[in-house]
């Protein structure tokens, strides 16, 4: 711990990763690890640790150099109340920017970090690549957020933006495309490409594919997109159903094949207690027994994963014939 002259303390270690973050600042062309280090006048093991961990949080990104730079803007991204309501169905531009804020309702919370937290944490249940998708009312989406560790194989073809002539391959764009009737008909006005031979190009198949995305709230792309690998995805709409944002992983389809069920399963409950989380409910979702959290009539409407498994284990609501005796107590000789 150190002090500085107003006598509050800060962490040594916080302290660190902040002027990392300003170093890159001052430097977008990148740093490597090494050049970090020194500028840090810390060990090259230490910068290595100071890069994945912002790396994995979304405050940076490595390029095909190795250079860490920082990301376009901070993981939660920027948001702001929509100017009319209505739909997220494009008809309500915000920009042109792409990348610039996602159109909410007026009565919808700023999701702080909300978001980022989702990705960190379907990151940390499954190890694979997740990402954040949205759409800011164009028909360009955006690739926002992104977790990953260092040698964790890439998407490829997957930057920071999905052109509508490559949304049909992709399970985030697909969840978009499935909430947005407006999306749609722009997407599939044009003929669809064959971006792999597994890509769907046919109109019906592809709605009719929509069609179930949306009925059973996650979509999948098994090398539609790019061969060798698959890609998951669940909606997180707004609060007042004014926008919807995907999240969701990549992975390699050997993988998909043999944990899908596991996999989806992750994405959803990481979707749902996003959407949650947002809406700020007053009440613990873990414990709570009320229609709307689905716990309180355990295995109805379970939602099933690709084998027709269920996707999502029922939660138990915890009793006290669960609490453990803490560790380290003695227990007492007198026994009944």
């Amino acid at each position: 711990m150190s002090e500085d002259t107003s006598g509050a303390r800060s962490l040594k270690t916080a302290a660190m990763v902040l002027r990392a973050l300003r170093l890159l600042g001052d430097h977008p062309e990148g740093l490597s690890p090494s050049e970090i280090a020194d500028r840090l006048g810390k060990s090259a093991a230490t910068a290595r640790y100071v890069v994945n961990t912002l790396c994995e949080g979304g405050y940076a990104r490595r390029d095909d150099a190795g250079r860490c730079r920082l990301g376009a803007a901070p993981p939660w991204g920027a948001w702001a109340p929509a100017t009319t309501t209505g739909p997220d169905d494009g008809s309500t531009p915000v920009g042109d920017d792409p990348v610039g804020p996602l159109a909410l309702g007026p009565e919808d919370p700023a999701p702080g970090a909300v978001l980022a937290e989702a990705v960190t944490e379907l990151y940390r249940r499954t190890r694979q690549r997740a990402y954040l998708v949205r759409r800011t009312g164009t028909l360009v989406a955006s690739v926002c957020d992104v977790r990953g560790h260092q040698g964790l194989a890439r998407l490829p073809g997957l930057d920071t933006h999905v052109p509508p002539e490559r949304a049909h391959g992709l399970a985030f764009t697909k969840v978009l495309l499935a909430a947005s009737p407006t999306y749609r008909d722009a997407v599939t006005a044009e003929p669809l490409a064959a971006l792999t031979p597994r890509t769907v190009t046919c109109p019906v198949r592809f709605g009719a594919e929509l069609d179930a995305v949306a009925r059973r709230g996650w979509a999948s792309d098994e090398e539609e997109f790019a061969g060798g690998f698959a890609t998951l995805a669940a909606p997180i709409p707004s609060p007042s159903g004014t926008s919807t944002v995907a999240v969701g992983l990549s992975c390699s389809s050997r993988r998909f094949a043999a944990h899908g069920d596991d996999l989806v399963a992750h994405v959803l409950a990481v979707a749902r207690d996003a959407a949650r989380e947002w809406a700020g409910a007053g009440h613990d979702a873990a414990r709570c027994t009320c229609p709307d959290c689905g716990l309180g009539d355990v295995g109805a409407d379970i939602e099933t994963g690709p084998a027709g498994k269920p996707a999502v284990e029922p939660r138990r609501p915890v009793g006290r014939a669960t609490h453990r005796r803490r560790a380290g107590r003695g227990v007492s000789a007198r026994r009944r």
